[in-house]
């Protein structure tokens, strides 16, 4: 990495530290107001820590995972250029490619009214394993902003090559909450979504989701905004999306949980995953030489001040 970009990083208030997962650095910004944690290895948002607060992101105490593909992605992860498993190829990783690689630091600066700018980017061209297993050249990049009242992603992928790319993806948000089973997630009723619990069946939804707990639904056509209300963190945090056609509401419960090599038994209770998507049948295809985004905006406001 060159100096410049060391130089104003550190301008940021930020720094590169070396982290265990993978033996891949870390970004870490530190401001009066918050702290935030991006890890190039997946090139994901790791922590979002407001000042005084509990980090708006979770992070499992277990490592998990120890072969070529390591499972412990929380926080923010990106889902691309698929979700869920390969349906062509059952050994390729869950999810898509983006969170399996390393990302590089290409900017980091400030917006124009003080918010701070961190931009990475992942180019298949830089990783023979991607173009063993995709046949699309392109480059990701993810916008990174960051302020006292919260963060956002614009997050973009530009088809390099000729022909046209099929994409399903989210960015696939861990929320860190005080307890799942009396955390809120409003502004999804009335709309409709698949419950792959239960053999992909649609259900019309008609009332907050609560308990958060033991789900897995994409809610098809979903509004561009949501919340999730957490009693015990006394903070409401307000999700604002864009490119994205579906929400997927996902927590394993307690049965599952107790099977995932990725995280403790018990911390199933301390997330709830509110995710930007386009997935199943409601995936896209991007022209050649074109760009899409997937925009994600959190905020965050306590409740006893409402």
């Amino acid at each position: 990495m060159n100096g410049r970009l060391i130089n104003e990083l550190e301008e940021l208030g930020g720094e590169i530290r070396p982290a265990s997962l993978k033996k891949c650095d870390e970004i870490v910004i530190d401001q009066p107001g918050f702290s935030a944690v991006i890890a190039l290895w997946g090139g994901h948002l790791a922590s979002f820590i407001p000042a005084g607060q509990e980090d708006l992101l979770f992070q499992s105490e277990n490592l998990g995972g120890s072969g070529r593909f390591d499972r412990r992605h929380f926080g923010v992860p990106v889902c691309w250029p698929w979700f869920g498993a390969n349906e062509d190829h059952d050994d390729y990783p869950a999810h898509g490619l983006a969170r399996y690689f390393r990302w590089e630091l290409i900017e980091a600066g400030r917006f124009k009214n003080g918010d701070i700018k961190i931009v990475i980017r992942l180019a298949s061209e830089t990783h023979p394993l991607i173009e063993e297993m995709w046949s699309y050249a392109f480059e990701l990049r993810q916008v990174f902003r960051f302020s006292s009242k919260g963060f956002c992603i614009n997050f973009s992928a530009a088809n390099l090559s000729d022909k046209p790319m099929p994409i399903s993806e989210a960015l696939h948000t861990y929320f860190n909450v005080g307890d799942n089973q009396t955390a809120q997630v409003n502004g999804l009723e009335n709309v409709t979504y698949i419950d792959k619990f239960d053999n992909n069946k649609r259900v019309n939804s008609e009332n907050p989701i609560t308990p958060c707990d033991y789900m897995d639904r994409v809610y098809v056509s979903a509004p561009e905004k949501c919340e999730i209300e957490d009693a015990e963190f006394n903070r409401r945090l307000v999700i604002k999306t864009e490119g994205s056609r579906n929400t997927v509401v996902w927590n394993p419960g307690a049965a599952l949980a107790k099977t995932r090599t990725d995280m403790e038994d018990h911390e199933y209770r301390r997330f709830v995953c509110v995710e930007a998507a386009n997935v199943l049948d409601q995936g896209y295809e991007i022209a050649p030489g074109d760009i899409h985004q997937l925009k994600l905006k959190v905020r965050h406001k306590p409740i006893s001040e409402e």
